[in-house]
Parts: C-alpha cells; structure tokens; sequence
C-alpha cells in the first residue's frame, strides 16, 4: 500500500512609505533621478530603499540586458529565496517555507496588482507560479515575509510582484531582442521578443503590444522512449496594454496577455543514493514528466487623484489551464494487482502515468484610498472580493511504449474536484509620523472566505480498489460525494517602526503575519473532513543605507519567523488528503551589498543563511513529517557575486563585461522523517557566467558563456516514485544577443 500511497499522492497533490508619497501610475516609478528604484510593495510609491521590510527589486530592463528571462534566473541573486522546479513551472521557496510538496501556494503573484493563479490548495497553484517574459515588465519587486495585510492570501512566505510597462503617452518607442545559443551535449536554443508603444492621441491614449518566442533546446536524453534532447520547451506569449489618460488627475490602463507554456520533457535525471547519476544526462523512463499551461489574463486599473488622496480601483479577469504529467513507476505492479480484482487487463509494455489538470476561472476586484500630502498621518484603506471556480482532476492512466494513452486504462483511476472560492476582505494600514525620521505603521486586514468542494471518482479500476478497500475493512469511495461547504474568518497584522538616520540611511523593524486557506478536505476514510488554514508570523529587523559619497548601497535583515498549523499530506488506506500536521520555526539573516569602486564598475553580492525545522508534529501526521525536521529545498548558506563594467571605446558605443557566481549550500528534498517520500540530500553547487559585448544608443550585441564550468548542480529533486529523479542545470551553453532600440 505505500507505493500506492505514494502515487496517489503524486497525483493528488499535485491539484492541486517614504514621506507621505501617494499612488503614481507605474511607468512613472521606474526609478527616481538618483536612479535608486522606485516600488509599491506598501500600494504606495517610495523608494525601495525606504521600504521597512526586505524587498529586492528588478527592473526589467536590466534583466533583459543581463540575459535572465525566466524567474528561476533572476531569484538566484535574490537574498533568501530558491526556486524547487520538481514539477510544473516551479515554485518559489522564500525564507525556507515549503514541506518540499506542491500544495497550495505559500509564495503569492500579483501582477499591476491583481492576485494571478488559484487561492485554493486544490487547484495546482503550488506548482504553477506565473512567469512573465522581461519584454513586458516594468520591474519585479520580491517582497519576503509575510504580506497578508495588504495583500491577502497564500502570501504566508512571501510575494512576487510583476508590473508591467505601460504605454507612452508622448513617443514612440520600440525594442527587439534575439537570441540564439548552443548547449553542450545538448541541442540549440533560440529567442525571439519585441515590443511597440506609441500614443494615439498625442499626451491622452496611448498603446503598447509587446510578444516573445522563446525555445529552449534539450538535453537530456531518453534512450527507452527513443528520444535524444527530449526536454525541450516550447514557449511564447503576447501582450497589449492601453493607456488613457483624459485628465491630469484620472489614469486609466488595461492590460491583456496570452501565454502558453509547453515542455515537452523536464530537466529530470536519476541519481542513486550517493548523489551520483545512474547516467550522465538521460532518464530513461518509458513514461516522462511533461507540462502545458495555457494563461489568459485581464487586468484593468483606475488611478483618480483627490487632491486629499488617490483612489485606485484594480480588477482582474483570468483563466489559466495547467496540465501535469507525471511518471508513476509504482502502478506498473499496481494496475496487474487491481486486475486480480475485477480491474482492467494491462497489456504487455503498459506504464503507468499520473496526471493532474484543469482549469481556473477567477474575477478578482480591490478598491483603495491612499493619502496624499506630508501630513503626520498616512493611510491605506481598501476593500477587496474574490470568485474563482476550478474543476482540477487527477488520473492514472496507462501508456503504451509510444507514450499513447491504452484505452481501457484512460484512466484507470480519477478523482474529480470541483470547488468554488469566495473572499471579500477590508484592510488598512495607518502610518503616523513623529517629526521627519521616525514613523510607526499598524495594519490589519479581516477576511471571510467560503468555498464549495465535491469530489467524484471514477475509472476503468474504481471498482476494483473499492472492492481492495473493503478487505481491509474500509469504507469504499464514493463515486460523488456531493458538495460539502466550509468557511473561515481570518485576519492578519502588521506593525512597522522605521527611524531614518540620514535622507539615504534607515533602520526597521517588522511584525507580519500571513496565511494559507482552509477548506473542505477530499474525502477519505479516517481522515479529516476539513483543514484549517495555515499561518505565519515574522518578526524582522534590518538596516538599508547608501554610504561611500552614494558610491555603496548595504541592505541587510535578520528574521524570526514561525509557521503554525502547518497543511501537510497524509495518507490512509492508499489515499491521501490534507491535514494540519505541525508548527515549524525559521530564523536567518540577509544581506545585499553594492560599491561602484571607479566609474563604470559596478560590485554586488548577496549572502544569505536561513535555519528551519519542524517543532511540533500532529500525531495523524507522522507518516509525513518529524520534529527536528530540516525545512526541505532550503540551504543553511546561499549566495551571489556579480560584477559589470561599462567602458567608452567609440563615439557612442562602450565595451561591456560582466560575470556572475551563483551558489546554493546543500539541503533535503522532502521532510526527513517522511515515509511516503524517503529524504534526498541535494548537494551543494557553484554557478559561473560570464558576457561581454558592445552597447549603443540603438544596438546591444552581446557573447555569453552561462553555466562555464559545465556544472552539473542539483537544482531540486522529488522522491515519490522510489527512484531519485533530480532537475539539473542546463550543461554549459554558448550564445549571442542582439538587441535593437529605437
């Protein structure tokens, strides 16, 4: 029964303020004429510099200009965060808060805004992060923490804030971007990204489209399905925005996009116990790990100045489509078995895969007052509604040697859910300032949030685990439970105090909390009907400043941070469900640090060291979790250094080169006591790349050298089909970009 056990929880789980700035419309924040970066982590405009809690941000710009289009790229020169790409687009792990399985999501996206991908934990959101292509991006600010306050659910670790740019009102503009590399033992890889802004009516309306291809080549290899280079990606996107703009006071902006991402294969190969591949580059596994998603989203946003303060409305319209699958080794012995109890026939060469898909429908509305002007207080008060409704089902299903579903298993067994998802929630946060460089900030925000569940299952071999079921004297699963109903108030808390001791020179201290819904569980014999909703809260300090005559920039945090009623998978009778399995505690230390030691060099790096474990464990959850438990896919030391020179070499056009090192201590990938996914420790690596090229005015040409050293880093790994199947680093890839800007 474990095997089983560990498929169906492979199937299963995978559903599933600076001084009194107000709002400002996006393409407006960039940066401010000290080229410091501009953010709205707090709904307000200020420096990131000024922001009491640790943020790192990007502006997109930079990222194409560094060659990072992907979010895995950019977050590992981010101070406390990873990135698990076990399944799915991968999963953003900040300040060491996952339990190494996809559940729901503990990272929250926004996007101008708008909360993007599901609330509920049923509905794949902890393996389907959005991506967005740096094209279309204004910046991308990472805030770490808990940010339930002002932005609500599954922002228990963190989140992620993408902000597109918006059309000119005043010039056309244009950029293209192509890039086209080879990686070694493996196949070639191309891109293609443009975009186009110009304004329809002169300073009134404006018009941005912006679209990307990108193909990344395979390589890794799969001699049993007779496939070389079998990982490879097919990926693009568009994007249209509108931007109107009758008055001085009133900005309105629509955004659209349309993005499909498609590999063909993941990054998987297997390793043995001793952290060794059985082959170097391949997995050759008649079934393999595939992923489609398929994302529409609308984004609508309303700036409309008071004089007293800004009103902003934003509202959201999104369907996203995610498809999983999955290889399930267990069931090749266990689809015989069934067969001995009434179940289906397997055909020779049969394999069995597990899936998991469906999509998501979600209508999202906030509406805000900011203040404005430089008086003592400062506000943020706003109302928020959410309605999404998904239909996620999880099969196993039978494969013949050309990965071609065998009818009579299509599926041989599935579980249907179909859930509902409501929350409408006031909150607000209240800044008072004592004089020019002490201001304290409370905050509070009270959620209700309802939801539907029903469950259905159904198969070619439903029958026959029923009947397996009853030998052990357990109840059999209902083919429709009906719909059962939950809901839960809840409500998070803020409190910031932040004491500048110069205009570039800030202390802070934090106080968060944040959450993960509750819900309605799926039904299985002897465990929990529903689960309550997980929380976080963190306590923080840190110190930002600029020094060395503006020269050097030094941000640096340390943090406390407990994670109560932690949601974990269980198991009983071969099926699994959810359940509150524990309390865990984290604590660390971040660092960021800058110099610009002559003229056109610019040093960074970034440290940081993170220790979690588990502290309390509910007893049904045993199987899963153990106290003393490391925090999985967080390693105690991680780590960045960068450098990049600009230098004139004629006329207009300047020389540059840059390189980056990137490094990741060792760390397990799942709970150390759990028995339904044995442990793997993932050893620790070191990342090297290097450019160099020329820069103009109108055209960038750049030569890339990305993983040199041709490491072979162990990037995350699962262990649910009792082999150790680990994503790699793509081998050492060599290219060229051009770029053209008008």
């Amino acid at each position: 029964m474990r095997n089983l056990s560990l498929l169906l929880m492979a199937a299963a789980a995978m559903p599933t303020g600076a001084w009194a700035q107000g709002s400002a419309p996006a393409d407006d924040t960039a940066s401010d004429s000290s080229g410091d970066i501009i953010v709205t982590a707090n709904k307000r405009a200020e420096r990131q510099l000024d922001v009491p809690s640790a943020i790192t941000a990007f502006r997109g710009t930079d990222l194409l200009d560094d060659g990072y289009t992907s979010l895995k790229d950019y977050l590992a020169l981010t101070p406390g965060v990873q990135v698990s790409q076990a399944g799915g687009s991968g999963t953003p792990v900040i300040r060491g808060l996952t339990t190494g399985t996809n559940l729901g999501a503990i990272v929250g996206i926004v996007i101008d805004g708008a909360p993007v991908g599901p609330s509920s934990s049923f509905n794949l959101g902890g393996a389907n992060s959005t991506d967005l292509d740096p094209i279309d991006l204004e910046r991308v600010e990472v805030l770490k923490g808990p940010q339930g306050t002002l932005y609500g659910a599954n922002t228990l670790g963190g989140l992620i804030s993408y902000t597109f740019a918006r059309p000119s009102l005043s010039e056309v503009t244009a950029i293209a971007r192509g890039e086209l590399s080879g990686t070694q033992n493996g196949g070639t890889n191309y891109s293609i990204r443009a975009a186009v802004s110009a304004p329809i009516v002169q300073d009134k309306l404006g018009a941005r489209v912006s679209g990307y291809i990108d193909r990344p080549g395979g390589f890794v290899d799969n001699d049993v399905a007779g496939r070389n280079d079998f990982n490879s990606q097919r990926n693009w996107g568009i994007n249209g925005s509108l931007r109107f703009e009758p008055t001085a006071g009133l900005s309105i902006n629509v955004v659209g996009f349309h993005q499909r991402v498609n590999q063909a294969g993941q990054d998987y190969v297997v390793y043995n116990a001793n952290g060794q591949p059985l082959s170097d580059l391949r997995y050759d596994q008649q079934v393999y790990n595939k992923y489609r998603k398929t994302s529409d989203v609308l984004i609508g946003t309303i700036d409309y100045d008071l004089g007293f303060g800004s009103l902003t409305s934003v509202s959201s319209y999104q369907k996203i489509d995610a498809n999983i699958v999955l290889n399930a080794l267990p069931f090749n012995a266990q689809l015989p078995f069934f067969a001995l109890f009434g179940g289906a026939v397997v055909p020779p060469g049969t394999a069995a895969g597990a899936d998991a898909k469906g999509p998501i429908k979600k209508f999202s509305q906030e509406l805000r007052l900011a203040s404005s002007g430089d008086g003592p207080l400062q506000y943020v008060v706003g109302a928020f509604y959410t309605h999404e409704k998904a239909r996620t089902s999880t099969n196993v299903t039978g494969f013949d040697s050309d990965f071609v579903a065998v009818p009579t298993l299509d599926p041989a067994i599935g579980f249907g859910v179909n859930d509902t998802y409501k929350e409408i929630a006031g909150f607000g946060n209240l800044t008072y300032k004592f004089g020019d460089t002490f201001d304290v900030t409370g905050g509070l925000r009270i959620g209700r949030i309802r939801q539907t569940y029903n469950q259905t299952f159904y198969g070619s071999d439903a029958i026959a685990f029923n009947t397996f079921l009853a030998l052990q004297g357990l109840d059999p699963i209902p083919a429709d439970t009906g719909t059962t109903r939950g809901a839960e108030t809840v409500k998070t808390y803020l409190l910031t105090a932040r004491y500048h001791f110069s205009p570039d020179g800030m202390i802070y201290a934090r106080y968060a909390t944040g959450f993960r819904p509750g819900g309605p569980n799926f039904n299985v014999p002897g465990l929990p009907a529903s689960f309550d909703a997980d929380s976080t809260e963190n306590f923080e300090g840190g110190v930002k400043t600029k020094f060395w005559g503006g020269k050097g920039t030094v941000d640096l945090s340390a943090f406390y941070m407990r994670w109560k009623d932690i949601l974990i998978q269980v198991s009983s009778g071969g099926l699994n469900a959810y359940t509150n399995g524990g309390n865990a505690r984290v604590y660390g230390l971040e660092g960021s640090l800058s110099l610009q030691p002559v003229e056109g060099l610019t040093l960074a790096g970034t440290l940081s060291y993170s220790d979690g474990q588990i502290t309390r464990i509910d007893p049904l959850a045993a199987a899963s979790i153990g106290v003393g438990d490391p925090l999985p896919n967080s390693p105690k030391w991680s780590g960045s250094l960068a450098l990049d020179y600009r230098t004139p070499v004629s006329g207009e056009w300047q020389a540059v080169v840059g390189a980056t090192a990137k490094f990741v201590g060792q760390r397990h990938a799942t709970l150390r006591s759990s028995i339904l996914q044995p442990d793997y420790l993932i050893p620790k690596f070191a990342i090297f790349d290097l450019r160099a090229g020329v820069e103009s005015d109108h055209v960038d040409i750049s030569l890339f050298v990305r993983n040199l050293t041709d490491k072979r880093a162990q990037l995350s790994a699962t262990t649910a089909n009792g082999i150790n199947e680990v994503v790699i680093q793509r081998p050492r890839t060599i290219g060229a970009s051009v770029t053209f800007k008008y």
